[in-house]
């Protein structure tokens, strides 16, 4: 393409322009040198003029629009150019990553299969701790109401003073075993739970008006005493001890011979020594609940 440019001033050449120019500058010199001084002409004078050629444009409209048409698809197609290269990078890269997720995702599939394979190794240990865990569950329902009787008949006989005998000791104690905790519950629901203090005493109460408490059994004794100051004594110590309560003397007759074995004579004065059938309750503190303990069960304990 070949552009030209043509300038013409009306009425002067281009030596008279460049005349002018010079005889402008002349004259510019010579009125700064002689307000400022010798010296300073030089400096003030203007760069030296750069002839150029004229250019004419002789290229027709059309011409010019195709070629501003074609620079303009140029521009399109390097536009276009970037963005297929942008696309083709980013699928490139969510192509790596996606390979790289796949291959995450098998090797923890592997890992899990394996560790499936393990558990199913393990299966038979699971089922044994869970039948020991489901015995012993068992064996704390049936014996939560254990009652060491030779222990409760020693500490009966230890509450006796001296001056009172206890000749005959009948024991019977509340040890049914507790019911299954998930029977107490409707289905679907949580089970009800499992209280091992609820019993109810054998033994009549000397309060007929006083509400019934959780007892462990009833213990019914015979004996005599020298007195019935003793008696009393004994009554009080049964008060004390956690593992009585309730002592009821249902039957007592005077003159009979004491605690020392000694008979009446005939004759003689009636005596204080009396005998008695007593019934006394056991608390619920009597239940040894040694089953209780895991260590016992599993006799670690020692």
């Amino acid at each position: 393409m070949l552009t030209r440019t043509r300038t013409k001033d009306a009425g002067a050449s281009p030596d008279a322009g460049r005349t002018g120019t010079a005889a402008t500058a002349d004259e510019t010199g010579k009125g700064k040198g002689k307000g400022k001084g010798k010296g300073k002409g030089k400096e003030d004078a203007p760069p030296p003029l750069v002839p150029t050629l004229p250019s004419v444009n002789l290229l027709p409209p059309a011409v010019m629009e195709k070629a501003h048409l074609a620079r303009l698809r140029t521009r399109f197609a390097v536009a276009a150019g970037v963005a297929v290269a942008a696309v083709a990078a980013g699928w490139a890269l969510q192509a790596g990553a996606i390979s790289s997720a796949e291959d995450e995702l098998a090797a923890e599939q592997a890992r899990g299969a394996a560790l499936a394979g393990q558990v199913a190794e393990l299966t038979p240990v699971r089922t044994f701790y869970t039948t020991v865990d489901a015995n012993r569950l068992t064996i704390q329902e049936t014996m939560a109401r254990e009652v060491l009787l030779s222990d409760v008949v020693d500490q009966l006989f230890a509450t006796a003073p001296a001056g009172v005998t206890l000749q005959t000791v009948e024991a019977t104690v509340d040890s049914a075993p507790l019911p299954t905790a998930g029977a107490a519950g409707a289905a679907g629901t949580a089970p009800a739970p499992v209280d091992p203090t609820a019993t109810s005493g054998s033994c009549p109460s000397p309060d007929p008006y006083a509400a019934p408490e959780s007892r462990a059994g009833c213990i019914t004794v015979s004996g005599a005493a020298d007195s019935r100051a003793l008696l009393g004594a004994w009554e009080r110590r049964l008060d004390r001890s956690d593992l009585f309560a309730d002592l009821f003397i249902s039957d007592s007759q005077t003159g009979g011979a004491g605690a020392e074995g000694a008979a009446a004579t005939e004759g003689a004065a009636a005596t204080d020594a009396i005998t008695f059938t007593a019934s006394v309750s056991v608390t619920t503190a009597a239940y040894a609940g040694r089953y209780a303990d895991p260590a016992f069960v599993e006799g670690t304990d020692q």
